[in-house]
């Protein structure tokens, strides 16, 4: 049936008790109806789950096909023949397990716009009683109504039904058809309050009091004031109405303009609800903010000083004190006061010349004064000191700019009027008087005189020192004399040479040569920097064969040499590693005792052939201690050893990390590596060649070299070396030493990694934000049995125990790294085994 929807009810703008009723009304009503197409003769599919009719199951060739419908009735559907027509199997199956046939819908669209007569709308009102009384009713052909309530309702009730016009059927009047009614409720305690008056504002001192009077709106339970401090709010606060008054009082700063708004509020049950805010109140001021100090204190003439300050918010005026000391200030008569200055700058006359006078100030306004400025001081009339001084630089190129610079040291606060610049040149001295003739805004700016170097020669000395003068035009003391000398520009010679000592811009092999020469003569190096830089970005492998991204203009070597010499540097695989077909700039810049520099720079390009190697080892275990011997190797297709490569080894941690076993390594020595530390499932390693003429990287990795040792061992206080087996004597110590401790025995562990993390929440994120460090807090606990007869373990248990250095762990699944170790074990008299934990905390440590 059609009714009305979305009804409101709320209080008229401008009145007390008259309440105004609107609602929507949906004049036009679509229905649709769907309905399954599953029809027999229809092809359907088998839904995954589905039974038969009777709950059996059905087999998958069943589920897998489509199959043709004979019969449906109601939700009853009988299976005939599949779709290739080979399978007939007349089962029954509910209709909601089909999938098929397709849907059908329908669709009534129902009209009510143009059979709309009127809307009835009745009100009922309650006193407090629960009983409704009736408001009265009116039909309307708009969709609201309005309702003045009595004065002793609580609630009002409004009920709206539509009304349709009629027709003629069988000579009888008869409605399109009937409206349903609709209602809601609303409690006039919920109403909002009236608009308050604007409230009232006063400031003594730091306290603002804002009040509101004669409230007689019976809704209003509370007032709440708002603060702004001129367009800036900064406080609230909400106020009881009692005996038809509200007040509020806040702290206020110096120096403001404050007004202050209020609203109503009327508490409902355990709602607030606000009526209509109150205009501003006029602006009250506060004590104005003190003075922050003097800008300017300077002596005028012998007699008289100028003051100035910075405008200090809220003043009107200014008070300036001072005195001759300045302990009379805030103690005692022997102050003077000058009160009602208007502007910020004040020029005191009638002084003693020769006195101390100490100055303060402060800010006015009809609310009162604020507190005094910090205490300035000068001596009135008296000579400067010695001004401070420096050049732009101590080391002048002939020709390059010299700038002399000096600050004015006023005693009085004067500015500068005079000042005499002696300079002595090769022994002659000449005294040069320089006047202030700068504007008023930069006249106490610091002064600068130039001098052109380009008429003096090298080892030419420039003595220098200035006094000024003030308001007295007497000169202070000079300043210190400072010295700058004359130079020759510093030059540098750069080339790079090939092993014959021949220049070259196209390397083709390693070695190759820096040379420098640094000049003049007159001039001596004290220490060079080279640094090499590619002009292309490329890619390459680092010393452990990991592929990493050189960019263009990025430092690929740098180094500094201290010394007085003529500058030769070798550059080779050993501390260069430069990339075939690249481009590089070679930088050098050389330091002169005399303070100068020099830089140049050369490009060369790499142009060599890339030597590619395939390096090998030998791998052995020594099952006591489960160490590791290596011996890299690396030939030809032939078989020969090619003296061109330089070795390297790296074993591969279990998490990923390259360690250093052996560098620099001669090939074909016969040298084997010591490695204590082998992962107990699988010992594996990186053999590195680099090209001794070219600095190419080769790289193998060998296949992992089982141990599969099922204990857990612990190493420390270690030593091992290498050893070299050309040499067919037996070796006076192994090639490893150190305490061992072999847990064979049933062992369970237990890792945990803490990563150094930081959440940070924001505003307006859903989620916060990780922020990692740098610690990754790695700790295990493993534990074992150890039998109790096992005399040798349980020893070497307790001097683990006592140790108080590092150890190396490693347990069978294949970590192993240096670790703070806790050794916790007891015995129990009637069993036969010792449990044991060890409580590991991972550490920076060797290899």
């Amino acid at each position: 049936m059609p009714r009305v929807s979305n009804i409101g009810i709320k209080l008229q703008s401008g009145t007390d008790n008259t309440y105004i009723a609107t609602w929507s009304f949906n004049e036009t009503t679509t229905t649709t109806v769907t309905t399954s197409g599953i029809k027999a003769g229809s092809l359907v599919s088998i839904k995954s789950g589905a039974t038969y009719y009777n709950g059996s199951h059905i087999p998958d060739w069943v589920k897998n096909q489509k199959w043709y419908l004979t019969q449906v009735k109601g939700d009853r559907a009988v299976l005939g023949k599949n779709q290739s027509g080979n399978h007939n199997i007349c089962s029954p199956i509910n209709v909601k397990n089909l999938i098929g046939g397709g849907n059908t819908s329908s669709t009534t669209t129902t009209s009510y716009n143009k059979t709309l007569d009127h809307y009835t709308v009745t009100w009922h009102y309650d006193s407090g009683d629960g009983i409704w009384f009736s408001g009265g009713s009116s039909d309307t052909t708009e969709k609201y109504a309005s309702y003045s309530a009595p004065s002793n309702a609580n609630r009002i009730r409004v009920t709206i039904t539509p009304v349709s016009t009629t027709h003629t059927v069988n000579n009888t009047e008869v409605a399109y058809w009937n409206g349903s009614a609709n209602s809601k409720v609303y409690s006039l305690a919920g109403a909002p309050p009236a608009q308050p008056s604007t409230p009232s504002v006063n400031v003594e001192k730091y306290t603002l009091t804002a009040s509101i009077d004669n409230v007689s709106d019976a809704r209003t339970d509370q007032i709440k004031f708002e603060v702004y401090n001129d367009t800036t709010y900064v406080s609230s606060g909400i106020a009881t109405v009692r005996a038809c008054k509200a007040s509020y009082q806040f702290s206020v700063s110096a120096g403001g303009s404050y007004r202050v708004r209020c609203v109503a509020i009327n508490i409902d049950n355990n709602s607030k609800i606000y009526g209509k805010y109150s205009d501003f109140s006029s602006a009250v001021t506060t004590i104005p903010l003190p003075p922050s100090g003097f800008t300017k204190c300077e002596a005028t003439s012998k007699t008289s000083v100028r003051l100035e300050w910075n405008a200090s918010t809220g003043a009107k005026t200014y008070d300036i004190e001072y005195s001759t000391k300045k302990e009379y200030f805030d103690g005692s008569d022997g102050t003077s006061t000058t009160t009602g200055i208007t502007t910020t700058r004040y020029e005191k006359t009638g002084l003693e010349s020769g006195s101390d006078y100490f100055f303060r100030v402060r800010a006015v306004n009809n609310q009162g004064e604020s507190a005094w400025s910090e205490i300035k001081s000068l001596v009135l009339g008296t000579d400067p000191a010695a001004p401070t001084t420096w050049s732009s630089t101590t080391t002048a190129v002939t020709g390059e700019p010299l700038n002399l610079y000096w600050v004015h040291n006023s005693e009085d606060g004067s500015s500068q009027t005079y000042a005499e610049l002696e300079l002595t040149i090769d022994g002659e001295t000449k005294t040069y008087t320089i006047k202030n003739t700068k504007d008023e805004d930069e006249k106490d700016n610091t002064s600068v005189y130039p001098i052109d170097t380009s008429k003096y020669t090298e080892g030419t000395t420039i003595l220098w020192r200035v006094r000024t003068a003030g308001v007295t035009k007497k000169y202070g003391d000079w300043s210190i004399q400072r010295t700058v000398d004359i130079y020759a520009p510093a030059t540098l010679a750069l080339t790079v040479k090939d092993k014959d000592a021949v220049d070259i811009n196209i390397l083709t092999s390693f070695p190759f040569y820096v040379s420098a020469l640094a000049g003049p003569k007159t001039q001596s190096p004290i220490s060079y920097h080279v640094s090499v830089r590619s002009n292309e970005m490329y890619e390459t492998l680092d010393q452990v064969g990991n592929v990493k991204i050189v960019k263009s203009g990025e430092e690929v070597y740098s180094q500094y040499f201290d010394t007085s010499e003529a500058l030769l540097v070798e550059l080779s695989a050993h501390n260069i590693d430069l990339e075939n077909e690249i481009n590089y700039t070679l930088t050098c810049v050389v330091a002169m005792n005399s303070g100068l520099t020099a830089q140049e720079s050369v490009d060369f390009t790499v142009q060599w052939l890339d030597q590619t190697y395939a390096p090998d080892a030998e791998i052995g275990i020594d099952e006591d201690s489960y160490s590791a011997y290596i011996r890299p190797y690396c030939v030809d297709e032939k078989g020969i050893v090619i003296e061109d490569a330089i070795l390297s080894v790296y074993r591969r941690d279990y998490d990923g990390e390259f360690v250093e076993i052996g560098s620099e390594l001669t090939n074909g020595a016969n040298v084997y590596l010591t490695d204590p530390h082998p992962s107990l499932d699988y010992a594996r390693y990186r053999i590195i060649a680099t090209s001794k003429s070219t600095g190419s990287i080769s790289y193998y990795d060998p296949p992992g070299y089982p141990i599969q040792c099922k204990s857990i061992i612990l190493q420390w206080d270690e030593a091992w070396s290498s050893f070299n087996t050309s040499n067919s004597d037996e070796m006076v110590n192994p090639a490893w030493t150190g305490s061992l401790l072999n847990l064979p025995y049933n062992i369970d562990t237990s890792d945990n990694g803490n990563a150094d993390v930081s959440l940070v929440e924001y505003i307006g994120r859903a989620h916060p934000t990780a922020y990692y460090g740098t610690q990754l807090g790695e700790t295990a606990t493993w534990n074992t049995d150890v039998p109790k007869d096992d005399e040798e373990t349980i020893y070497q248990l307790r001097r683990l125990k006592s140790w108080l250095g590092d150890v190396y762990v490693r347990e069978p699944s294949g970590s192993g790294y240096w670790a703070s170790v806790k050794v916790s074990f007891s015995r129990t008299h009637c069993e036969g085994k010792i449990p044991v934990t060890l409580d590991i905390t991972r550490v920076e440590g060797g290899v």
